[in-house]
């Protein structure tokens, strides 16, 4: 399994490729080939097999594309109305050369998240930015910069976050819950409504595709005609 590495938005966006086209380096020193970040998804753009999005932090905004090459993420992605948090986890792509080159993230998962979870990703983001910069010991012009930026993105972070016991559900009950505030499917809900419903519960779409699978199986619902499910 490649490790996941967290950086800021604003360090993703001024980070270069390696002689290794898979790796890209930081600022700070991060060598990422595959990063997890977690933020506001402001925009989203495309259909198809291609969709493009803006995911911001508070340092800046991450491009985020997700495409058939990983067909969950994609569909997930479709699911999600901005403005929505969203955890993405993906691998760092260049496009353009010289000054015009640029740093997407090409998608492998994405789910709903919320304000404490993005709050959790900034704080655990600038530990790690923190430690790195203290491996490097450069107390260039830069790194002053980088000490500014973890600064500012701290600042944004309403409390910091605290572990509380929650009791695990799975992924049958988060899509009954799901299906349940849609208001019972008394009319009976379209396959694909209920999916968007179990993305916007924190799921994937593939899922909330098992999860009703295991619905029907278990006998929670039933499908009057093709399409279209309707609780017991």
């Amino acid at each position: 399994m490649v490790p996941v590495d967290r950086v800021f938005a604003r360090e993703f966006s001024a980070a270069r490729q390696t002689a290794d086209v898979r790796i890209l380096v930081t600022p700070s020193g991060a060598c990422c080939r595959r990063l997890f970040i977690v933020g506001a998804l402001t925009e989203r753009l495309g259909s198809g097999d291609l969709v493009h999005a803006r995911v911001a932090d508070p340092t800046g905004v991450f491009l985020v594309t997700a495409d058939w090459h990983n067909p969950d993420a994609l569909d997930t992605l479709r699911c999600i109305d901005p403005p929505a948090f969203v955890a993405v986890t993906g691998r760092p792509v260049f496009s353009g050369s010289g000054d015009g080159v640029c740093a997407t993230l090409d998608a492998e998962a994405v789910r709903v998240a919320d304000r404490g979870a993005r709050d959790t990703w900034v704080l655990a983001t600038a530990a790690a930015t923190l430690d790195r910069l203290e491996a490097l010991r450069d107390g260039g012009d830069e790194s002053a910069s980088i000490l500014e930026m973890v600064r500012a993105a701290v600042e944004t972070v309403l409390e910091t976050p605290s572990p509380v016991g929650i009791t695990p559900r799975t992924l049958p009950e988060v899509m009954l819950d799901a299906l349940q505030r849609m208001g019972g499917g008394s009319r009976g809900i379209g396959v694909d409504d209920a999916v968007a419903a179990g993305v916007r519960s924190g799921l994937t779409a593939g899922e909330a595709r098992a999860a009703i699978e295991e619905l029907l199986a278990d006998g929670n619902c039933y499908q009057p005609v093709d399409g279209t499910i309707k609780l017991i």
